[in-house]
């Protein structure tokens, strides 16, 4: 038998779920708006498409019909931009306001969120001769980014400003999924800011539905919804579209390990064998985005060989690079496969925090690929 060939770790991408979750949200969004013309569903590709990989995500959402992005980053955006070159691509965050030219010469929509950034901006756009595509967003108690909704005279300057092109307004939600009546306050002061604008000649348009307002408060969907974990297939709350995760992380047992009872492993040699014992080391590790507590609040990985599926308590601790299985009693050997996270949500609620930050913690050089179907052996 030959050696095994394997990657040394893989996060296979479902990228037909990523389409059908799109078209299910889109779906969903336009069922919530009673006016002539549809929303529009705006699917969030920031941080490496929650870590799914940009360069898989974007395409498979174009091709269910997507065309508005948003992001973080403009280096972020300029990705976007060359794979999907007609879309609206909006920034979420903040860009240096000496990058004006780029912003338009990639045809990029900027957040503006304060006085000071839009003369700023303005300046800037008005020196390299360019116009910026502006959105403006309006703070809901995030204190993070944003204008007060009640400072409509200053948000109203602010669109004005010389060279800038406003043409949306949004706000974000600090716990939809959580207080629908504190989000229903929020929606209201944001509409009310909305109307004050609109009766001083800004006609926007406006979105304030991320996945959980999309769920829980279909009324915030307005103009557009801006869909984040949702379209990866991990609902923030409860919902009955039948959403499928897409991403799996794998890595191969690359070597198995025979040692006699009492055998110390890993770092500082914490974990010691109570028996004789088959350990299989794990080319993964902290370095790929394992978080170093996963064994003490985790504690066990799928392994899928011959025989089936099993799960090996970690043996030790994680190392930057590799972590270590007890595979006593488990009939695997080098080349079969591991997925380390398993279902996310569980393995986020296991290690104290959100999926968000169990898919955005993989790192890039863990390589992305579209996962196959799985082969008809038909003839």
């Amino acid at each position: 038998m030959s050696y095994f060939q394997d990657p040394r770790a893989l996060a296979k991408i479902d990228v037909a779920a990523l389409a059908a979750n799109f078209i299910s949200l889109h779906t969903y969004a336009a069922r919530a708006v009673t006016g002539a013309k549809p929303p529009r569903t705006i699917a969030v590709v920031k941080a490496n498409a929650y870590g799914h990989g940009t360069a898989q995500a974007v395409p498979a959402f174009s091709r269910a019909g997507c065309d508005f992005f948003a992001v973080a980053t403009l280096e972020e955006a300029i990705e976007v931009r060359l794979l999907a070159p007609d879309a609206d691509i909006l920034i979420l965050g903040y860009t240096p306001p000496r990058r004006a030219a780029d912003l338009a010469r990639y045809d990029l929509t900027q957040t503006v969120f304060s006085s000071e950034y839009a003369l700023e901006l303005s300046k800037n756009a008005t020196v390299f001769g360019v116009f910026v595509k502006t959105h403006l967003k309006i703070d809901s108690g995030m204190c993070r980014l944003g204008f007060s909704p009640q400072c409509v005279d200053q948000i109203a300057a602010a669109a004005a400003q010389q060279n800038l092109a406003p043409w949306g307004i949004y706000t974000h939600f600090p716990s939809a999924d959580t207080d629908l009546p504190a989000t229903r306050a929020a929606l209201s002061r944001f509409l009310h800011c909305r109307q004050a604008l609109s009766a001083r000649g800004f006609s926007l348009f406006a979105h304030a539905a991320a996945s959980a307002a999309l769920l829980c408060l279909p009324e915030a969907v307005l103009d557009g919804a801006r869909v984040g974990l949702a379209l990866y297939g991990i609902a923030p709350v409860p919902c009955t579209l039948g959403l499928t995760p897409a991403l799996t992380l794998t890595a191969p047992i690359v070597q198995i390990h025979e040692v006699p009872t009492g055998t110390p492993v890993g770092y500082g040699g914490t974990f010691v064998t109570a028996r004789p014992s088959r350990l299989g080391t794990v080319s993964i590790g902290y370095g790929d985005g394992i978080a170093r507590r996963f064994r003490e609040a985790v504690g066990r990985v799928c392994v899928r060989c011959k025989s089936g599926v099993f799960f090996a308590p970690v043996a030790g601790n994680i190392c930057m690079d590799q972590m270590m299985l007890d595979l006593t009693g488990i009939p695997a050997e080098a080349g079969d496969q591991t997925e380390p996270l398993g279902d996310i949500p569980t393995t986020a609620a296991a290690l104290d925090t959100i999926p968000y930050e169990i898919l955005t913690s993989i790192k890039q050089r863990v390589p992305r690929i579209k996962k196959c179907p799985p082969q008809d052996s038909g003839r």
